[in-house]
């Protein structure tokens, strides 16, 4: 048999990524763990096979969480399989081991964690041989070929490998220090982390928000006016557009009702929106959950089939919304393939290259970093191979790519000024005239304009009417507003230059971001009710504590900004590994030792102290996800304050109220079966149900509960 020496080892973190390069190559036999060929051999992680050491690996006391064995800070940080890898490494360890390998080409995601991911297997496996890096964008078997002729020295990536290293020892010792310290202090398991704890802060701010927010009633004034050119609605105005005393408005109805009026300005205006920027993965699983009501996770699963399985995009987990000039004859590939797909009436029309290069919102090769924008590949999309999910995420990709090359849509925006009495109506009114790309999402021109009047036409109030409204607790957050709080985290810090920063990294990244969501709610810090995220009691609990002691920066995007900006100077050989990694020493002692310092342990129970006795058997009553409910409900006790009656969330105040004095305040924000909003007070009857009183009763007139 003849030896063939000198072969490429090509280790990928994925199994299917292992094949789609031996497809490309050509020319191999799928073994039983690996392809090979006369020149190549291809094999596959399955995503982290190496991980850090726990603190038990290292010392077998740290199996106690004992408040005196921490912090806990390794001289050198050790690697160990993860549960379940020992196989799969033992097939990388021979290939690499073997005499046929001459080199290894890192063939894993291109990126930070990438990097990580094959840095770590190779250290573990004490890998000696010359190690070169393929960096991959897109998964078809061209731009597999293509990356190939451009393959670099596995050195060229070391500090970007020491800055990935930097992210996760430092991830370690802040969370694994962090978890302990508040675990072992007070006596329950209280997962920590320096991503996942400013996330769930900002969820913790927003109900603290909901819960102390007081509604306000006010009146909205609006007039129906008669003039030559047709009638038109117009809404009272004066600094604001509300009135805070039901009498004032009451006197602005009777001076203006049946007056005569003046139109004191007319203005008409054409506003060109462009289209809108390509999807990065973000601005994608919004767009999926607020349209579908997807989770980030179930986004990036479709994206991650979509990319890895069917070949049909880009690669989905970068951060950029944008493309390189030298992706052009791509573009035009995916253009001429959608007419084949599906879409031939909106790609009936050539792109120019010229004309297209010179659009900055979709060519500008300065905001394209490791990855560009998520688009389609060009592969021919066969529909019915696809799932629901998986159709649904790409037809957002598929109209999104072709918006991009449409012109603006024009509307038009009219408004009048009307004066009545000396007193102001605003009218307003804007209409698509030019569809542009809003026609590709099936939006058509209309015409549901202000009649055309000019400035100093009489005109007449024939109706004059107000509508009582009330202000509205800010929302709680959906998965899509919270990405994009976490995209946008730079507005929760003072510091101008890490508020910079945050802008172009945000709290995680787009591939962890799903991730960080799904933890909160594992640990039992979040819920999903809908598409709504609702913090629990238990993680309202850990951010209190956390400001109590305090450790600002743990629950603050201050602290990610500060690391994200030097890991980004590592990357440029601009800052030093070994400061980096001090600097996260001496935060983790000082964490540490802020929590133990605490006087007593009395912190925790201050923060679970019951909202009041229970008015049926005495017991305490306390919150919980749904309600604030009696310590004896096991034992038979009914006793139930809901947290959400007729449409309106009840706060922790009013029910301490309601349980101590049997009765809150005058409450707004209720809403009937009908849908329409009326305020009233919650009172406590016998037997303990809740009922309401109207502010024009004595006594109570229907269940509440």
């Amino acid at each position: 048999m003849k030896v063939v020496v000198g072969k490429k080892l090509i280790i990928t973190e994925k199994p299917s990524v292992a094949q789609d390069i031996a497809r490309a190559l050509g020319g191999m036999k799928k073994k039983e763990k690996y392809w090979e060929s006369e020149d190549c051999i291809v094999t596959w992680a399955v995503g982290h096979l190496v991980t850090l050491a726990e603190p038990e690996d290292y010392d077998n006391k740290f199996k106690m969480w004992r408040l005196a064995l921490l912090p806990v800070i390794p001289e050198e940080f050790k690697l160990k399989a993860m549960e379940g890898a020992e196989d799969r490494l033992k097939v990388i360890k021979k290939l690499i081991n073997s005499e046929e390998v001459e080199m290894i080409i890192n063939a894993c995601d291109a990126g930070r964690e990438g990097e990580l991911i094959f840095r770590y297997i190779y250290e573990f496996l004490a890998g000696d041989k010359p190690v070169y890096r393929l960096w991959l964008s897109s998964m078809t078997q061209e731009a597999i070929r293509e990356a190939f002729s451009r393959l670099k020295p596995g050195d060229d990536y070391e500090l970007l490998a020491q800055a990935a290293k930097c992210r996760s020892e430092g991830d370690w010792l802040v969370g694994i220090n962090g978890t302990r310290v508040f675990t072992a202090r007070y006596k329950t398991l209280l997962s920590v982390g320096r991503v996942q704890t400013p996330t769930l802060a900002i969820l913790v701010q927003r109900e603290r928000e909901i819960e102390n927010f007081v509604p306000l009633p006010y009146w909205e004034i609006f007039a129906e006016f008669s003039s030559p050119a047709g009638s038109y609605l117009g809404k009272w105005e004066e600094k604001e557009d509300r009135v805070w005393e039901k009498e004032k408005a009451q006197s602005i109805i009777d001076k203006v009702k049946g007056q005569e009026g003046e139109v004191a300005e007319y203005k008409e205006r054409k506003v060109k929106e462009p289209h809108p920027l390509l999807y990065n993965l973000t601005e994608l699983q919004r767009d999926a959950n607020k349209l579908f009501g997807y989770s980030a996770k179930r986004t990036l699963d479709s994206a991650q089939r979509l990319y890895e399985r069917h070949k049909l995009i880009t690669y989905p987990r970068t951060d950029s919304r944008y493309l390189s000039p030298d992706l052009i004859s791509q573009v035009e590939e995916c253009w001429h393939m959608l007419a084949e797909c599906g879409f031939a009436e909106w790609v009936n029309r050539d792109l120019s290259p010229k004309k297209v290069l010179k659009d900055k919102r979709v060519f500008d090769e300065s905001k394209v970093s490791d990855h560009h924008a998520i688009i389609p590949t060009g592969e021919k999309i066969d529909w019915e191979r696809l799932s629901e999910n998986d159709r649904r995420v790409m037809d957002l990709i598929v109209k999104r790519f072709i918006a991009s090359f449409y012109p603006e849509a024009v509307w038009v925006h009219r408004s009048i000024k009307t004066v009545v009495e000396g007193e102001k109506f605003v009218s307003k009114s804007k209409a698509l005239v030019e569809a542009g790309w809003r026609a590709i999402y099936g939006e058509r021109e209309g015409e549901e304009f202000l009649p055309a009047v000019e400035k100093g036409t009489v005109v007449k109030t024939e109706k004059v009417w107000m509508e009582e409204k009330e202000t509205k607790a800010p929302p709680r957050y959906t998965e899509a507003t919270l990405l994009s709080a976490m995209e946008g985290a730079g507005r929760f810090v003072e510091d101008e230059e890490l508020q910079e920063i945050l802008k172009e990294s945000g709290i995680g990244t787009p591939a962890t971001r799903a991730a960080i969501i799904e933890r909160l709610i594992e640990v039992g810090y979040v819920e999903r009710d809908g598409k709504t995220l609702i913090p629990t009691p238990k993680g309202k609990e850990l951010i209190t504590l956390i400001e109590n002691i305090p450790i600002s920066e743990l629950s603050s995007p201050q602290l990610t900004g500060e690391w994200e900006k030097k890991l980004n100077q590592i990357e440029k050989g601009k800052f030093s590994r070994d400061t980096f990694m001090e600097e996260i020493k001496e935060f983790t002692v000082e964490m540490v030792e802020k929590v133990k310092s605490m006087k007593d342990q009395g912190e925790r129970e201050k923060m679970i102290l019951p909202v009041g006795d229970c008015p049926l058997c005495g017991a305490p009553v306390y919150e919980n996800r749904k309600s604030f409910s009696c310590s004896r409900w096991k034992e038979g006790c009914p006793f139930t304050i809901w947290k959400k009656i007729a449409g309106r969330f009840i706060n922790r105040q009013e029910a301490h109220k309601l349980i101590t004095t049997g009765r809150t305040d005058k409450l707004y924000g209720f809403k009937s079966r009908k849908g329409r909003k009326f305020s009233a007070y919650l009172v406590l009857q016998e037997g303990g149900k809740v009922e309401f009183e109207f502010p024009t009763q004595k006594t109570s007139s229907s269940n509440a509960s």
